[in-house]
């Protein structure tokens, strides 16, 4: 019972370590809007050039928009760029990986 007990305090305590912060989400913020932008514009070069630029605009305001909800092991972030109180997406941060809950929603 007691190594399991160890290992089990191990595990959590790795997850509260390695629970992504506010410059990880900026990242991933910039990544997911640069792919975003790039495949909505679709101009080669010019959907790049786009797609960095706003992913980067969006990166660097991202804990403007961004509400987290920690639950030590891991936490779940709340992409709200607009500010109109209605959640577009959410994502789960957990040992230094982001998965997607709700995807980011378009004006499409």
């Amino acid at each position: 019972m007691k190594p399991l007990f160890v290992a089990l305090v191990l595990v959590a305590g790795g997850l509260v370590a390695t629970t992504p912060g506010m410059e990880a989400v900026q990242a991933f913020v910039r990544t997911q809007a640069a792919d975003r932008i790039e495949r909505e514009v679709e101009a080669g070069a010019l959907g790049a050039l786009l797609g960095e630029a706003g992913g980067k605009l969006l990166a660097d305001n991202a804990s403007a928009f961004t509400e987290r909800r920690s639950y030590l092991a891991a936490s779940v972030y709340t992409v709200e760029p607009e500010g109109d109180g209605d959640a577009d997406g959410r994502v789960l941060g957990v040992a230094r990986q982001f998965i997607v809950i709700d995807e980011l929603e378009g004006d499409d």
